[in-house]
């Protein structure tokens, strides 16, 4: 099912950019933008229960990293827990966003890049991920995450 709204999702992607004008609102990049100071900042303080407010309650949620993907909202906190199991484990995360870019109406890109600064080292790596705007507001659908060290 996921593969299949992975491809959907790229489908709309090449074809939305090719039909649309500039789709993205002031309103809608300020919103995700806001999300992802939240997580910063959950993050910071070893918070990953506020961290994951983040992301789509739903068994569409994927996560994508070194290690795999991870299906459901469930799965991947989980996967956040075994990886950071305590506040020292987690360091101190830093986000920059490179792009955003409406997919439609509904759904945009995000591309960024992290970094978690640790006392004795650093690592850094680039995200992409495609926010889905829902009743709550914008959340995350998909995590694609790579490590640069």
């Amino acid at each position: 099912m996921i593969k299949y709204i992975v491809v959907f999702s790229m489908s709309c992607l090449f074809f939305s950019k090719l039909m649309a004008q500039d789709g993205l609102k002031e309103q809608d990049k300020n919103s995700i933008i806001s999300v992802l100071e939240k997580q910063e900042k959950a993050w910071n303080e070893g918070d990953l229960g506020a961290f994951m407010q983040g992301y789509l309650k739903s068994e569409d949620l994927v996560f994508n990293g070194s290690s795999g993907p991870f299906y459901g909202w469930d799965s991947v906190r989980d996967r956040y827990l075994r990886s950071y199991p305590t506040k020292e484990k987690m360091g101190q995360l830093k986000f920059k966003i490179q792009k955003i870019s409406s997919i439609s109406e509904n759904v945009i890109q995000l591309l960024g890049q992290f970094f978690l600064y640790f006392p004795d080292k650093e690592l850094s790596g680039y995200f992409s991920l495609i926010w889905l705007k829902t009743d709550d507001g914008w959340l995350i659908l998909s995590d694609h995450t790579s490590s640069s060290n």
